[in-house]
């Protein structure tokens, strides 16, 4: 019975020293209300990156990516998964479920959906690497590296295809 106690205490410190570890490794606060972002998206063969520019407005269940330039268009992101604005409405994407799970998850933190998808790595200076733990993800990127000192200010995802994002999060808040 000592044994078993002691057994059931080692596993509580481990479990809670290994949720510890992970959430030093996601060290900023979640993403709240609009920030700028900027994106380039380096395409294979292609020399130059493709670049937009635009604000996200994220709440606690659904984030607004909404781009300005080069062109403008909105998509709204839920856990129920992605909508574009198209006609005065909102229509579904049919099969983003995931893309828009994962999406809140990772900016606005949710350690628990993080910790299911990805093993968590410290990267360079300031940046934690996301690495895919299963299908469909690890057919899809290398990686997602998350960087930034205090808040999140960038995150950089590496496809298996040699194309890769940068998007860049800038503090500031956007009037409307």
């Amino acid at each position: 019975m000592i044994t078993l106690r002691l057994v059931v205490m080692l596993l509580c410190g481990l479990f809670a020293a290994l949720a510890q570890a992970s959430a030093n490794l996601l060290p900023w606060p979640p993403l709240q209300g609009k920030v700028m972002f900027s994106q380039a998206k380096m395409l294979q063969g292609l020399p130059v990156p493709l670049r937009s520019s635009g604000y996200l407005d994220i709440a606690p269940a659904q984030m607004l990516w909404h781009t300005t330039t080069p062109v403008e268009s909105k998509l709204l992101i839920t856990a129920m998964g992605v909508s574009q604005w198209q006609q005065q409405e909102y229509i579904a994407v049919t099969g983003s479920e995931f893309v828009g799970q994962l999406m809140l998850a990772v900016l606005q933190q949710n350690l628990e959906f993080i910790q299911q998808q990805f093993n968590l790595r410290q990267g360079d200076a300031h940046c934690t690497l996301l690495e895919p733990k299963q299908a469909p993800l690890d057919q899809l990127f290398s990686y997602i590296a998350l960087c930034g000192e205090t808040k999140l200010s960038q995150l950089s995802l590496q496809e298996k295809n040699g194309n890769s994002t940068v998007i860049t999060l800038q503090a500031e808040a956007v009037a409307q």
